[in-house]
């Protein structure tokens, strides 16, 4: 719903528009809209509804009538037929003209094409009968035509077969003497033929003859096509001289040939086996020259610069392989500028060792052109530690076991380097066997290189090494300043890799490093004249080794510093198979191949290709043409037909729109209207003399007869008791009907106008035509199809789904109204806590209607809702007013109206609520459908449940019982809901005084020793079974007790608190507050709300936890007992007085005042005067109480000991009191 506090006051109706949400969403989803109202398994004390709740048309629809349903079981059936006429005129009149040509003509027996049952078949059966006499007809007329037409052409083809014979006996004699000639050459050339192959045979014996015949076709019946055939057997006799001639000169010409191709294919062969020899020589001088080499190596490997082992050099990667190889790219390392390099070699004085060791962040480029040298094509760059480049070298010249190695790939990945600079900066040199200049920034760190080596051959596959035929490489020139100092170069190899040492030198294999142990920088210890770090030194193989691997070649390199200062952590690598040793080339894998031998090509048989003739096909002459007979007449037949019809009728229904609504739902007292319709009757039909229809009118469909009679004047109408109409045709129209029987009649649709009077009602109908009498009169008679419209309501569920929830038969037209808290807990018949907010949540039904075809007429009538509170308890919060769909959406298109009195009500909201029989008491509001036809699509044909929550609070001070109820007006019709029944009582707190033998003694004087055991009733019997809102119960409960705390003091170990069973109350708590600005804000807000004031200090009783404390006491209806011992103060006692005490209960924010109980402390008598006094006149007990306190001031006589007495009795009776419940103290 809409609002925008448009609000205008006319008569006592006060009209509200609100555009724009408003209002506070309660906090559960029962309250939302979307959740049923109230549960199946919910108790509640809400007024049941009745059966029926309509309060306008309540009348149950009465059961059918028994024509109603004799007229449902013989529904579409039929009776009698009306015979059909067909017309033969044109028929007859082509079997007359055929029986005049001397046809024979043959009339069958009648064809009965049997009874149709409605328009389509019967037109269909008349044109099938006209289509077949129509083809009778044709076919005797053409049968007729076609044997006036033979007659004639048998005399004419009897004249020309006469004339043709005499042709064709001429042309046969032609056609044999044409063959004769033809079959004569044809022996001829087969007898030529045979002596030619003879001939060939005894000169060239080896001839291989093929015979191919000739295929000639030959035409049997053309004298031309066998001269055609003569002419080319003589052409085939020709060929045949011609390849006997040219075979013979062929070969001899193939014989010269041969003999020359002999001569130059020995020479070849002689040629080639010349190489063959020489190649062969070399194999066996590489065997020998390996042999040698390889006993040489095998004496010397126990010498200084000898390997261990005698090296077998499968790979070739040596700088004489690769002196043309040139590095084709570096990938995936930081490229460094050429220039800004070489300016700072400059500046270091030349030495690129001084530079190699530095930090090149300023000398970056991204161009790889500016990191390439444009002399030795080497490619400045660096790695950062764990970043990997692929420098790619082509052009080799390199090889491995005989096959030849054209690429190398070195895959370099930086594994470690100086922590501060983290990366390693590189020269890729431009040959593969120089390789790479490495290092990082001088320091205590040194660096180390991931190397792996790929060789790739001539088919571009990377080669391996196999079994038996190992990689070897060279790990030279490794500088060290011996084990443990700033500068010591390794090589790191997998242990599945062999290391070669070489005799003399200083490197060795330790775990999987590589290096010297000594110090390779002092020659004197080394004993050497001449420095060793030289390719041309005779000692290189002091800083050398030999490295074997079965696989991919991969090793690391680097520098160790061992933690100490080293000022060139830096090293040249360079890797290759240049052994500085002495190494043993294996022989070439090539074998020894013989040599070809010569064998000459030997002649081939000659062919010769002839062809051969078949002898020519037999003649086939013409034969002659007879001669046609005279003809036979031939015979045709026909027949007649025989067709009956029963035409059929439709029943049909309709809102008062026109639309379709049979087996629909629509709304009860709605204007709809059933459709009798004959089809059109047949051609060819008799007569009609009479025509008429009855219709047996469904229980409580109410006709209108007005409307009936204006829709149908052709038609005299008439209704019986029980409504059943009859019609008659009038004369104009059976004049119309037999105007032209030749041609079929459509009769106009009779109209039946009328509405349904009950909810929950099925209204079934059809009808009866009777054409001349009917079936009884010998006429026809036919019954119509069913046809039926239900209203909504029914609580008959779909037998085949009958616990379908969305089953609109489920449902009753029924309005629901129920009463929540605040949580969302259904309250309906509860009691309420005075000025609390009842939370109304009320449904609109309109499941019922889900579906419903009413038309514009109803719908017009329109929809509203009535919540006809009781105005005299609650106050509405109209501001919280909202009204959702059962999809929690805001509802639009209704205007609420605040009515202060039915009375009041003028113009369409009068005559909606009158129309409707609702008659709401007092002040109520009504929702009004602004616009009925888009509510109506928008909530009611959709079956959309609307949920109006009209939250209203208990007025002040009301108490009793109080009831709600609502309304809903749907097309005009009325009904009413459940009665949600509450009530507020008010609580009556009591207070009493007693003695400690439990005596009342309000209003009564005391003694000063006298305690006061007030007893406090907080009476909450009142709230049984209440569900107030949380937020009424976290107000709290208490009682407070407006003591006199000028005369009297509490004793707190006393205090009792006891339900109405003597059992101890839990969860209550007193404190003392000095003034009630101290208390609790929630005693104040009590206090201040009735006006009301202590006089001083007061006693606050408090439930420690509200929610627990209203579960155990409040809800279950206790009354609690509050007993607190007051004694009189010594200060008063003195002085005497009258003293009061007042107590108060609180609950839910609300006060609820005892009574004031009063007492008195007898004021001291003044003292006497020295003078004798006259005797006392006698008092009474209570006044001899009084004067205890000047007890001990008399002589001890009679009167002395009365007083101890009555002191001693009332001690006794405080005695007896302490036994008198349980105390609960708690400290103030």
């Amino acid at each position: 719903m809409k609002f925008n506090i448009d609000t205008k006051a006319y008569g006592s109706i006060r009209k509200t528009k609100r555009w724009g949400t408003c209002g506070v969403i309660l906090g559960l989803a029962a309250l939302m809209g979307t959740a049923q109202i109230a549960q199946a398994d919910e108790v509640t004390d809400a007024t049941p509804v009745a059966a029926n709740t309509a309060s306008n048309l309540k009348d149950t629809q009465p059961a059918p009538t028994a024509e109603n349903q004799a007229a449902i079981k013989q529904a579409n059936q039929a009776h009698g037929s009306v015979s059909l006429s067909n017309n033969t005129e044109t028929l007859e009149g082509a079997v007359a003209k055929a029986q005049a040509e001397g046809v024979n003509v043959v009339k069958d027996a009648t064809v009965d094409k049997g009874v149709t049952t409605n328009l389509e078949a019967t037109q269909q059966a008349q044109s099938e009968i006209a289509a077949a006499q129509n083809e009778q007809q044709k076919q005797i007329e053409q049968t007729t035509s076609d044997y006036v037409n033979q007659k004639h052409a048998q005399k004419q083809a009897a004249d020309t077969a006469i004339s043709t014979n005499s042709v064709i006996r001429a042309e046969n004699q032609a056609l044999q003497g044409a063959y004769d000639q033809a079959k004569d050459a044809a022996e001829k050339t087969q007898e030529e033929l045979k002596k030619s192959k003879e001939a060939v045979k005894k000169e060239f014996p080896d001839t291989k003859i093929t015979e191919t015949p000739k295929n000639i076709t030959v035409d049997p019946n053309s004298k031309i096509s066998y001269d055609q055939y003569k002419q080319t057997v003589l052409s085939v006799q020709k060929s045949n001289q011609q390849a006997i001639l040219d075979h013979a000169a062929k070969v001899k010409k193939d014989a010269q040939d041969l003999a020359k191709r002999n001569s130059e294919a020995k020479d070849k062969v002689d040629a080639e086996n010349k190489v063959i020899a020489a190649e062969n020589q070399k194999i066996i001088d590489d065997q020998k020259r390996y042999e040698k080499e390889l006993t040489e190596a095998e004496k010397n490997k126990a010498k200084d610069g000898y390997a261990t082992e005698v090296i077998k050099k499968f790979l070739i990667f040596g700088r004489e392989n690769t002196k043309n190889a040139k590095l084709v790219s570096v990938k995936g390392a930081e490229f460094i500028s050429q220039k800004k390099y070489w300016e700072e070699v400059d500046k270091k004085g030349g030495n690129v060792f001084n530079v190699i060791g530095t930090n090149w962040d300023n000398l970056v480029t991204n161009d790889a052109k500016e990191a390439t040298s444009t002399s030795s094509g080497s490619i400045l760059g660096r790695l950062a530690v764990g970043q990997t480049a692929v420098a790619r070298y082509e052009g080799l010249d390199a090889s491995y076991d005989g096959k030849k190695i054209i690429a190398a790939e070195f895959h370099y990945m930086a594994k470690k380097a100086n922590s501060q600079y983290g990366k390693i900066n590189l020269n890729f040199e431009g040959n593969p066997t120089s390789t790479i200049l490495a290092g990082t920034l001088a320091g205590k760190e040194g660096y180390e290189l991931d190397v792996e080596v790929r060789y790739f051959g001539e088919d571009g596959k990377e080669i391996l090494p196999v079994k038996g035929k190992p990689f070897l490489y060279s790990v030279a020139s490794m500088n060290s300043y011996g084990e443990g100092t700033s500068h010591v170069e390794y090589a790191r190899i997998s242990s599945d890799d062999k290391f070669i040492p070489i005799n003399g030198s200083k490197v060795d294999r330790y775990g999987d490093l590589v290096y010297s142990k000594t110090n390779l920088e002092d020659l004197d210890s080394l004993g050497l004249d001449k420095p060793w770090d030289r390719e041309d030194s005779p000692y290189a193989y002091k800083g050398a080794g030999i490295v074997s691997t079965n696989k991919r070649i991969k090793f690391s390199f680097g520098v160790q510093t061992n933690g100490q200062e080293s000022g060139i952590v830096s090293q040249w690598f360079a890797f290759n198979t240049d052994f500085k040793s002495a190494s043993v080339t294996p022989p070439s894998p090539n074998k020894v191949k013989p040599l070809k031998p010569f064998t000459p090509e030997k002649p081939k048989p000659s062919e010769l290709s002839l062809q051969t003739v078949a002898l020519p096909p037999k003649p086939q002459p013409k034969h002659e043409e007879k001669v046609p007979k005279k003809l036979q007449p031939p015979t045709v037949h026909y027949n007649d037909y025989k067709l009956s019809a029963q035409p059929q009728i439709k029943k049909s229904v309709q809102n008062a729109d026109g639309v379709d609504v049979d087996g629909k739902y629509v709304a009860k007292n709605s204007l709809n209207k059933w459709i009798l319709n004959v089809e059109a009757l047949p051609a060819g039909r008799p007569h009609t003399t009479d025509l008429m229809a009855v219709d047996p009118t469904p229980s409580d469909f109410k006709p209108e007869v007005g409307l009936i009679k204006k829709d149908n004047p052709n038609w005299n109408i008439g209704f019986d008791q029980n409504n059943k109409l009859t019609i008659k045709a009038t004369e104009s129209l059976l004049k119309a009907v037999n105007g032209d029987l030749s041609k079929a009649y459509k009769i106009a649709p009779f109209v039946y106008w009328g509405r349904p009077q009950n909810d929950a009602a099925d209204y079934v109908n059809g009808f009866e035509l009777l054409v001349n009498g009917g079936k009884d009169k010998g006429g026809y008679t036919r019954k119509s199809n069913i046809v039926k419209i239900s209203t909504p309501g029914k609580k008959n569920p779909d037998p085949k789904n009958p616990n379908n929830p969305k089953d609109p038969n489920r449902t009753a037209i029924q309005p629901e109204k129920h009463n929540y808290n605040a949580e969302g807990k259904l309250v309906d018949g509860k009691a309420m806590a005075p000025e609390a907010t009842n939370h109304y949540i009320s449904k609109m039904t309109n499941l019922p209607y889900k579906g419903d075809q009413s038309a514009k007429e109803a719908i017009q009538r329109g929809f509203g809702f009535i919540e006809d509170y009781p105005d005299e308890a609650v106050n509405p919060l109209e501001g919280q007013f909202k009204v959702r769909d059962a999809e929690g959406k805001e509802v639009n298109g209704l205007k609420m109206y605040h009515v202060l009195s039915k009375d009041s009500l003028t113009g369409s909201l009068k005559k909606m609520v009158e129309d409707s029989g609702i008659s709401p008491t007092g002040a109520f509001y009504m929702w009004v459908a602004e616009k009925p036809s888009e509510f109506y699509q928008a909530y009611i044909q959709k079956g959309m449940d609307l949920y109006f929550h009209t939250p209203m609070k208990n007025k002040a001070g009301f108490t009793g019982e109080y009831k709600n109820q609502v309304h809903q007006i749907q097309f005009g019709n009325g009904y009413y809901s459940n009665i949600v029944k509450n009530h507020v009582s008010i609580p009556k707190p009591d207070k009493v005084n007693k003695d400690k033998a439990g005596t009342v003694i309000n209003g009564k004087t005391l003694t000063p020793d006298t305690v006061n055991y007030y007893e406090v009733k907080l009476d909450y019997s009142k709230y049984k079974g209440i569900e107030p809102d949380k937020a009424f119960i976290k107000k709290g409960f208490f009682g407070v007790d407006d003591f006199p705390e000028e005369a009297l003091d509490i004793d707190q170990s006393g205090i009792q608190m006891l339900d109405e069973d003597g059992k101890e109350v839990k969860g209550l708590s007193s404190k003392i507050y000095s003034s009630l600005a101290e208390a609790p804000e929630e005693v104040q807000k009590a206090f201040k709300a009735k006006n009301k004031s202590p006089k001083g200090a007061i006693q606050v009783f408090s439930a420690d936890d509200p929610e627990a404390f209203f579960e155990s006491y409040v809800k279950t209806g206790k009354v609690i007992t509050l007993r607190v011992p007051m004694k009189i103060k010594k200060e008063f006692a003195k002085k005497g007085g009258e003293y009061q005490n007042t107590a108060y209960q609180i609950d839910f924010g609300q006060l609820y005042e005892t009574p004031t109980i009063v007492n008195q402390v007898p004021k001291p008598e003044p003292k006497p005067d020295p003078k004798p006094q006259p005797k006392p006149e006698p008092k009474t007990p209570i006044q001899e109480v009084q004067k205890v306190d000047s007890v001990a001031t008399l002589p001890e006589t009679g009167d002395h000991a009365s007083a101890e007495l009555l002191l001693a009795g009332l001690a006794m009776a405080g005695v007896a009191g302490l036994v008198y419940g349980k105390r609960k103290k708690k400290e103030a």
